[in-house]
C-alpha cells in the first residue's frame, strides 16, 4: 500500500481543486454549446426559412451525436489516454463551431453534429478524471462539477440572445468557440495520465436512441413548437 501511494500520490487540495474547476468548464462548454445555439433558434429558422420539424432535429442532433461518439471517447480514453480524448474532444467542438462561419448557414445541421462529437468526449473523460482526483469527498466534487456545468444551461439562452440580436447568429459560434478555447489552453495545464484506462463515470446526459426518435411523438412538446413557430411569424410582421 505504501509503495502504491508513493507511485501515484493524491495531488494536494488546492491543486485537486484548479483541476476541478478546469474540468467542470469543460462540462460547462457542453451544456453553454448546445443551449446558446438551441434556444435561438427562432432567429436563425427565419432567415433560412426552416420549419417546427427541422428545428426540433437540430435541437436533437446534438445530443445524437453524443449518443454514438461517448462509447468511442470512453474505448480512446482508454487506449490513449484520458487527457488526450479531452484535448481532442475540445478541438472538434472549437473546429465544429468555427465550421459555421466558412459554409452555408443551411449546414446548420452539421455543425451540430460537428459539435456533438466534441462534446461527447468532453462530457465522458471530464467526469471521469472529476472521480479520479477525488476519491475522497467526491459528492462534494460531482456537485461543484455539475454546478458549473449547469450555468451553461442558465447563461447560455441569454447571451445567445443578445449575441444574435446584437451581431447576428454567427457570433454565437464565435463565442462558442472561444469559450472551448479557454477551456482547452487551461486543460494543457492538466497532468498527464499515469495509467490508462479506469472506469468511465456516465454524467447522465446521453439518451438511448429509442429515446431519441420519441422527442417527435411527445405531444407535451407541441406548445414549444408552437412558440417557436409563432414568433417566427411574429419577427417577419415585426420585420
Amino acid at each position: 500500500m505504501e509503495t502504491q501511494t508513493r507511485r501515484n500520490p493524491a495531488p494536494d487540495a488546492p491543486g485537486r481543486y484548479w483541476r476541478l474547476l478546469i474540468l467542470a468548464l469543460s462540462g460547462f462548454v457542453t451544456s453553454f454549446g448546445a443551449h446558446i445555439v438551441a434556444t435561438n433558434l427562432p432567429a436563425y429558422a427565419e432567415t433560412v426559412g426552416a420549419g417546427a420539424f427541422m428545428i426540433g432535429v437540430l435541437i436533437g442532433v446534438y445530443d445524437f451525436a453524443e449518443l454514438f461518439a461517448k462509447p468511442t471517447a470512453g474505448f480512446i480514453a482508454d487506449r490513449r489516454g484520458m487527457k488526450l480524448t479531452l484535448l481532442v474532444g475540445l478541438v472538434i467542438f472549437i473546429l465544429g463551431s468555427l465550421l459555421f462561419l466558412v459554409i452555408s448557414p443551411k449546414l446548420l445541421l452539421l455543425v451540430r453534429f460537428v459539435q456533438g462529437l466534441g462534446a461527447a468526449a468532453l462530457s465522458t473523460v471530464s467526469i471521469t478524471l472529476v472521480g479520479k482526483y477525488f476519491a475522497a469527498g467526491r459528492g462534494k466534487a460531482f456537485g461543484i462539477y455539475n454546478a458549473v456545468k449547469g450555468a451553461g444551461y442558465v447563461v447560455a439562452p441569454v447571451t445567445g440572445g443578445f449575441l444574435a440580436h446584437r451581431y447576428g447568429f454567427a457570433m454565437i459560434f464565435v463565442v462558442s468557440a472561444g469559450v472551448g478555447a479557454v477551456a482547452l489552453i487551461l486543460s494543457l495545464l492538466l497532468p498527464g495520465d499515469c495509467n490508462r484506462g479506469g472506469q468511465l463515470e456516465d454524467d447522465g446526459d446521453d439518451i438511448s436512441l429509442k429515446e431519441f426518435f420519441a422527442i417527435f411523438k411527445e405531444t407535451r412538446l407541441l406548445p414549444v413548437y408552437a412558440v417557436i413557430r409563432f414568433w417566427c411569424n411574429f419577427r417577419k410582421k415585426a420585420d
